[in-house]
């Protein structure tokens, strides 16, 4: 039985143990990786190619070809290419952000010699039907009119828009987009990013048996293209503040941040540690004084987020519409607190051990390390990374921090978004 007069026992977190990658290069030069671990005989496939948002002519066209490469081909229907993957109990996933496109394959090992020519032949041959590409063009946009009577959805865009005004993350979608954009959009994007591609390939879980030769086969001969250099973006400060009102909204949705950099840059590090100090956990800062003692809201969020040309730092939250004015005023005391007071040595001991346990769960399982695997290459890092994160960790200096905020974190260098009614 527990004693629970007996001091419980905290053991320290270090980082996790990685599963090291294993490399393999097919006979076109397409780059793979394997992350072999686990006890179930089932592996995950995923196709990553540069066909993200920053990549397309016009809106729309990364997002719409990506979510149809299943949907036929000129020798098969959608529902054979869904129903024949469904027979051997195999399944896919589709995902398109800004910098990437990644198209997944769950199977049985014993039936990826199967599986996986049906797989590829959608990906690479697809014909975009007429009738496949109408039924998705209506439902993005019958889910964009939806989501443009939401606050939240205008202070994101609106957001982004100012933070990255002469870049494609700060590109969002509007109605007219939907009009202009046609299936031959589409096939034109396919032939530039995924015919002819920017292309690496990622295997997690236990391997099946000759799985490169069965690779060789369906993917060594890929037309592929040397990447772009990746060009950093960097912006001015946006100091704006756009306040844009919404009459019979009930809430107000609030966006502060700023341009920021990638993990590479010196100050990454600790400024993400400053954003979960802030409001990256249940018992952040903001997250105490605005949900648990005011009362304003129901969370409240602050984050700052790598990509690959560049970053951003950002506090999110939904307040009524009344409360509007209390709540940005204690984000700014808040922010204010940082500048003028030192992180207790408790609270940086709890917020390390908290990004440490983070850091544990996405390293759960080859499936989730191969994910790490492939943001790192993203980021043009290795696992180099994580030794150099510990290091910042376990020589956490208030006084260094509190530097930073000064750097980054001044109210009157912060773009300031509201989007509501503060009337109400």
């Amino acid at each position: 039985m527990l004693d629970r007069k007996k001091e419980m026992h905290f053991q320290e977190i270090n980082m996790p143990d990685f599963i090291t990658p294993k490399t393999f290069q097919l006979s076109n030069g397409l780059q793979g990786f394997t992350v072999e671990g686990g006890d179930q005989d089932l592996c995950r496939l995923d196709l990553v190619f540069e066909a993200g948002s920053k990549a397309q002519n016009k809106v729309l066209q990364a997002s719409l070809c990506n979510a149809l490469l299943l949907e036929g081909t000129a020798h098969k229907k959608g529902e054979e290419i869904h129903e024949s993957l469904d027979f051997y109990g195999a399944y896919t996933q589709l995902d398109v952000n800004a910098d990437r496109a990644v198209v997944s394959l769950f199977t049985l090992n014993k039936y990826f010699d199967e599986v996986l020519p049906i797989f590829v032949d959608a990906i690479k041959n697809p014909i975009f039907p007429e009738d496949e590409f109408q039924v998705a063009l209506a439902q993005k946009k019958q889910s964009f009119r939806i989501n443009s009577e939401k606050v939240e959805f205008i202070a994101r865009n609106t957001f982004f828009n100012c933070l990255f005004e002469s870049h494609p993350y700060g590109v969002s979608v509007s109605l007219e987009d939907f009009e202009s954009i046609s299936r031959q959009d589409l096939i034109d994007f396919h032939t530039a990013n995924y015919k002819n591609a920017v292309l690496k390939i990622y295997i997690a879980g236990t391997m099946p048996t000759g799985v490169i030769a069965m690779l060789e086969e369906c993917l060594g001969a890929w037309e592929l293209r040397k990447p772009k250099v990746v060009e950093t973006f960097s912006a001015p400060i946006k100091k704006e503040k756009i306040h844009l009102s919404r009459e019979g909204a009930m809430q107000s949705a609030i966006r502060i941040g700023r341009v920021c950099f990638t993990s590479h840059h010196q100050d990454y590090q600790p400024l993400k540690f400053l954003s979960v100090v802030l409001g990256g956990y249940f018992g952040s800062r903001l997250m105490s004084n605005i949900r648990e003692d005011k009362g304003l809201t129901y969370g409240i969020g602050a984050m700052c987020v790598q990509q690959e040309e560049s970053g951003y730092f950002s506090i999110s939250t939904e307040v009524k519409g009344e409360s509007t004015a209390l709540a940005l005023q204690e984000i700014y005391k808040e922010l204010k607190r940082l500048r003028e007071e030192l992180i207790p040595e408790e609270e940086l001991s709890l917020v390390k051990n908290y990004i440490m346990g983070q850091i544990l769960k996405s390293a759960d399982g080859p499936f989730a390390q191969v994910s790490l695997l492939k943001n790192m290459h993203i980021q043009g890092m290795d696992y180099a990374f994580y030794d150099d994160y510990q290091n910042f960790l376990d020589h956490l200096d208030a006084e260094n921090l509190r530097a930073l905020t000064h750097q980054y974190l001044k109210e009157d260098d912060l773009c300031e978004i509201v989007v509501g009614n503060p009337g109400t």
